[in-house]
Parts: C-alpha cells; sequence; structure tokens
C-alpha cells in the first residue's frame, strides 16, 4: 500500500475541471451493448447500464456501491430491480430487469430520439452532482491511503535503525516511480484541456470539432484517474496520454500554435536573423570598421541558437524558445556594435568641436575684458558650456556615444552663444 504515498496532488484541481463540463466519462449516451446482461453478469458494459440508470432517474440504490458516482460493474438484485423500474417506465415488456434484445432496441432510441434531452441544465446538474460524488469518494479514499503511507513510513523510518534491510524492493521502487510518472502525466493533461477550453472561448472560428477533442479528452482523463486510484498506473499513463493528445489537437482546432510550433518558428526566424548578422559584419569587416565586439556576440548567439536546438530536439520547448530569445537578443547587440565604432568616432569629433569653440568664447572674452566691456553674461554661458562638456565627455567613458553627442554639441552651441554676448 506505500506506493499510494505518491497520491494524485492535482486532484482538487481536476475535480474543478471535470465538474466545469456536463459530459461524464462513463455517460449512459456512450454505452455499447452486445450481449445480454442479468443478475450475475460483470464488465464494463454494467457498469455504463448503472450509470445510465442512475442519470435518467432509476437509481440504483441511494448510497454505496452502485449509488450515483459509485457504479460498479456487478449487475446484482438491485440492479435487477432499478433495470425493471426503467423497464416498466417504457413499456418495455416484460418488465422482468433482464436486459435483452429488447431492452437494448428501447435503451438505443431512447438515447438518440431527436427529443431526448441533450446537456440541458437539469441533466448538467446532475451529471455534475455525481461526479462531484464519485471525485469526492476518490479525494476521501486518497486522503486514507495518504495517512496509511504516512503511517507505514514512521514505522519504517523506527524500524530502520534495527533492521537495515527493511528497504523497498526493487519492484516497489519501479511501481512508485510509474505512480509519479502517472501524477505527473495527469496534472500535464489537466493544463492541456485548460489550455484548449481558454483557446475555444477566445476562437471567432467554428470550434466544433475542437469541442469534440476536448470532451475525449476529459473522458481519457477521468478514466486515467480512475485507473490512477486503482493502482493501474500504465493503464493511467496511457489514458493521460490519450488525454494530452485529445486535448493539444483541440487547441490547434480552435486556432491556437502550440509551443512546439512558436519554438520551430522562433528558431527558423533567429537562424534567418544570424545569417543577415553575419552578413552586416562581414561588410563592416571589409569596410575597415572593428567588429571584434560584434564577432564576439554573434559566437555567444550562435551557442544559444544551438542551446535552443537541442532543447527541441528533446521536446523541452520552453526552454528552446528561452535559448532562441536570447540569441535573438544577442544577434541585436552584434548588430548594434558593428555601429558603435562609427558613434564613437563621431562623439569624439563632437567632443573636439566643442573644446575649440569653448576655447575661442574664452580668448574673445578675454579680449573683451581687455578692451573694458561687460563679459558677465558670456561667462555665465561660458561655464554652462564647460559643464556640459563635462557631462560630454562622462558619457564618452561610459559608452554611451549617443548622449555624448547630444551634450558636446550642446556645449558647442552655448560657447557660441557666449560670443554672441559679447
Amino acid at each position: 500500500m506505500k506506493t499510494y504515498h505518491y497520491v494524485l496532488t492535482g486532484l482538487i484541481g481536476l475535480a474543478l475541471l471535470l465538474v466545469a463540463s456536463p459530459a461524464l466519462a462513463q455517460s449512459a449516451e456512450t454505452c455499447s451493448f452486445d450481449r445480454n446482461l442479468f443478475v450475475g453478469s460483470e464488465g464494463e458494459d454494467v457498469l455504463c447500464l448503472q450509470v445510465y440508470l442512475n442519470e435518467a432517474g432509476f437509481s440504483v440504490v441511494a448510497s454505496g456501491p452502485g449509488s450515483p458516482g459509485s457504479e460498479t460493474n456487478r449487475f446484482g438484485n438491485l440492479t435487477k430491480a432499478a433495470l425493471a423500474d426503467w423497464q416498466e417506465a417504457n413499456d418495455v415488456s416484460p418488465a422482468n430487469g433482464y436486459f435483452g434484445p429488447i431492452s437494448t432496441a428501447a435503451y438505443v432510441e431512447l438515447t438518440t430520439e431527436d427529443d431526448a434531452p441533450d446537456s440541458n441544465t437539469d441533466e448538467a446538474d446532475g451529471d455534475r452532482s455525481a461526479l462531484e460524488r464519485r471525485l469526492s469518494d476518490l479525494q476521501e479514499q486518497a486522503d486514507a491511503l495518504q495517512g496509511q503511507a504516512d503511517g507505514d513510513n514512521t514505522d519504517e523510518d523506527a524500524d530502520d535503525s534495527d533492521d537495515p534491510e527493511n528497504e523497498s524492493s526493487d519492484e516497489e521502487e519501479s511501481e512508485a516511480d510509474q505512480a509519479r510518472e502517472a501524477e505527473d502525466l495527469i496534472i500535464e493533461a489537466i493544463e492541456f484541456i485548460e489550455e484548449a477550453e481558454d483557446q475555444i472561448d477566445d476562437s471567432n472560428d467554428d470550434t466544433t470539432i475542437a469541442e469534440d477533442n476536448v470532451a475525449d479528452a476529459k473522458e481519457d482523463l477521468f478514466e486515467a484517474v480512475l485507473a490512477y486510484f486503482d493502482g493501474d498506473y500504465e493503464e493511467a499513463l496511457e489514458a493521460a496520454d490519450d488525454a494530452r493528445d485529445n486535448a493539444e489537437d483541440a487547441f490547434e482546432d480552435a486556432g491556437g500554435v502550440t509551443e512546439e510550433d512558436e519554438a520551430d518558428d522562433l528558431i527558423d526566424e533567429v537562424e534567418d536573423q544570424l545569417e543577415e548578422a553575419e552578413e552586416r559584419i562581414d561588410d563592416a569587416d571589409d569596410d575597415g570598421e572593428d567588429v571584434d565586439k560584434a564577432e564576439d556576440l554573434l559566437d555567444e548567439a550562435e551557442d544559444a541558437l544551438d542551446e535552443a536546438k537541442d532543447h527541441y530536439d528533446d521536446e523541452n520547448y520552453d526552454a528552446a524558445i528561452d535559448a532562441a530569445e536570447d540569441a535573438e537578443d544577442l544577434i541585436d547587440d552584434a548588430i548594434d556594435a558593428i555601429g558603435e565604432n562609427e558613434e564613437k568616432e563621431e562623439a569624439e569629433e563632437a567632443i573636439e568641436d566643442a573644446e575649440d569653440a569653448i576655447d575661442d568664447a574664452d580668448d574673445a572674452i578675454d579680449d573683451a575684458k581687455d578692451d573694458g566691456d561687460d563679459t558677465d553674461d558670456a561667462e555665465d554661458l561660458l561655464d554652462d558650456a564647460e559643464e556640459k562638456l563635462e557631462d560630454a565627455e562622462d558619457n564618452y567613458d561610459d559608452e554611451d556615444y549617443d548622449d555624448a553627442i547630444d551634450d558636446a554639441e550642446e556645449a558647442e552651441d552655448l560657447a557660441d552663444e557666449a560670443i554672441d554676448a559679447l
């Protein structure tokens, strides 16, 4: 029993997800009867019949096995009595609780006739109530098993010091790993279904096919949960995988773009950007520009792109997208680095021009002073020009060449104004 230590942590979320839809995985409308049923019969068709009878208002039993949400695969006297009531209510003769060809024909007619209830409010509420009870039972079972598992672990911890050989066998460990894998896949399927439903809500196109796929995904998911609590982890894995696939199909049918497609498109786009950047760097190199920094950044971009491709091959699409975006940023930095040399030279020239203008203004002020002219306004403007020149030099040292150019040009203008003020 200790393998149930890995109880499905997302069960409450699953309940909310499934109850949000009136469709049941064991809906009576999906029943397929290819044999006669009677007291002593066992099988999925018996389970489906009990679900149908309970939903149709002919409860097998009010509580316990066979009750709504706790149907079984065993045909007993309670099922016989409920079936007889259904037969009598629907003019199936003889109404003796034996499910044969006449009852099968009546069932098919009732569940396929045009005026049969589809998904009206009453039926939807009944379905949700039955499912809530079913999942509530499973939650209680999970809590009980968790408590028992915790007790087992406590006993084991106490005995470990005395009996070092009291460890899980390889078979138990394998089953535990399979249980964890089933949990992860079930939770993943839940997330896929939620994304598909969100996409359907947002879509302006016909979503009939997508909605059908979501319904199939929920049925698969419900089967996966039941199999999980039955300890059939292999079946749980298979059903959860089907649920995920159907949900992904629904997402795409509703116009959604999967992470796989997004990663694939982004990697292709970055590859094109990388080629364009290589060409620009080669051209700049041919023009005699210093492209060392740009080439280093482009090498880093190539490494990031290779990482994105590796993640994509491993089907880790989130990581692939992140790595591709990093490569994209590095490519942009590499292209910016090509133009840095031109900006640097332009900044140097602007600073030199500002220095010359300030020297000219300083000489003009000295000459005006010698002539006895008022130079106060000119000196104030010259002080402002010198401050701006210092800002330009600081920005140049910080490699903020655009700001350095702006400050230097402003310093030159102030120096010219100082001369004009004389």
